[in-house]
């Protein structure tokens, strides 16, 4: 399975959104490479939004499965405040805590047909990268 990330970021947050996913996406890329999910998804695009909360509701979380192309979008909202007054791993494990939730999200996309087995690798994918970055 291919992974992908990006952001949508209020200029607030620096360069410190980036420097997060940077550390994030090469490895949960690795754990899921080579792997097949029941379900049929080939690419997990996940775009967090990390938006000051007087304007977050101008970016909606978004969950779907483009089904011509094996694609499962989902942009999920960060805490900003949180966000922007944490540094470096504190902002990466954000980024994982987004991540599993964004696993929960797939599970109410009725195309996508996500298996508890399909929902279990993604989250071990997670628990393992947090645990690498953490170490």
């Amino acid at each position: 399975m291919d992974f992908w990330m990006s952001s949508e970021k209020d200029v607030q947050v620096g360069d410190s959104e980036r420097a997060a996913r940077k550390a994030v996406e090469p490895i949960i890329s690795e754990l899921l490479k080579g792997v097949d999910l029941s379900c049929g998804a080939k690419q997990w695009s996940f775009i967090s939004i990390v938006m000051p909360d007087d304007i977050v509701e101008d970016y909606p979380e978004v969950k779907r499965y483009h089904k011509s192309n094996n694609v499962v979008e989902l942009r999920v909202q960060l805490p900003f405040r949180e966000f922007k007054e944490s540094e470096g791993l504190q902002q990466a494990n954000l980024m994982f805590d987004a991540l599993a939730r964004s696993v929960e999200m797939m599970g109410g996309i009725k195309s996508l047909k996500l298996t508890v087995d399909d929902a279990r690798v993604l989250m071990d994918a997670i628990d393992k990268a947090r645990a690498k970055l953490n170490a």
